[in-house]
């Protein structure tokens, strides 16, 4: 969530998406107007409430796409552009609950609401969000800061303490769908990682289930720590908001419990 500082048009043309019709009704043009005035309130005065109303309505509004349909996000990532109809203009309906099934989880694309010329943005949701209303039938809430360790960026990152005593397991469809593996595993691909591999620790805090999603991302391979710190981050994209990832050493011998995305 939040505003971009600028957009620019991918650097590959992408073929123009479409709703497939299957007489679904999720798209609903009363909850537009509903939005669009949820946008207008400046971000200092949005309370609970706002958030509440916003969440509630936003997933299925109707709303126009643009030409291009997609930019690229300053983090390097792509965006299906989301526009406030114009009032009394015909238009094509998009709304993210159709998206989300249509096309939005198989490309790996995130949404971002009313880029403007002045390098603003009403809204944007990562495709981990995406992934989170795919799951969960809602966009994530933030994790309990107890449960997790911060580093200096937005996404949860955390560690894995000496006597912490964990499962090793591999990570269900319910948990991380094979669209987001799939999505996963090209991007990794991109950073140099030929065969990208995944695994799930469970440990358990006062009765309560700690789950930490690892990669093949270990840290002796990154002389600069501001590296590994941007590629975690850069994963997270594709995760909920609420999933904790870790850098994990290839020497553990938890390492062992790696299989391929």
């Amino acid at each position: 969530m939040g505003l971009f500082d600028f957009f620019k048009p991918t650097s590959k043309p992408v073929a123009p998406m479409k709703i497939v019709p299957a007489n679904r009704p999720e798209c609903d043009i009363s909850k537009t107007g509903i939005v669009a005035t949820l946008f207008k309130i400046p971000k200092d005065q949005r309370d609970d409430e706002w958030y509440k109303a916003f969440y509630g309505n936003v997933a299925t509004a109707s709303f126009a796409s643009a030409t291009p349909q997609v930019l690229t996000g300053p983090d390097g990532f792509p965006y299906f552009i989301l526009n406030t109809p114009t009032v009394n203009q015909s238009f094509e309906s998009f709304c993210i609950k159709n998206m989300m099934e249509d096309f939005l989880l198989n490309r790996g694309w995130g949404v971002v609401f009313n880029p403007a010329a002045d390098k603003s943005a009403d809204w944007v949701f990562t495709h981990g969000d995406i992934v989170s209303l795919h799951l969960n039938n809602e966009f994530a809430t933030a994790t309990d800061p107890t449960d997790i360790e911060h580093i200096e960026f937005t996404k949860t990152v955390g560690i894995l303490k000496k006597e912490e005593k964990v499962m090793v397991a591999q990570p269900s469809a319910d948990y991380l769908p094979f669209a987001t593996r799939h999505a996963l595993k090209l991007f990794l691909q991109t950073k140099g990682i030929k065969k990208p591999k995944v695994l799930m620790l469970s440990s358990y805090r006062e009765d309560k289930i700690i789950r930490k999603l690892a990669f093949n991302i270990h840290p002796e391979n990154y002389s600069i720590t501001s590296q590994l710190d941007y590629l975690m981050q850069q994963v997270g994209w594709f995760l909920p908001r609420q999933y904790v990832i870790i850098p994990l050493s290839k020497k553990s011998p938890l390492a062992d419990g790696f299989n391929e995305l």
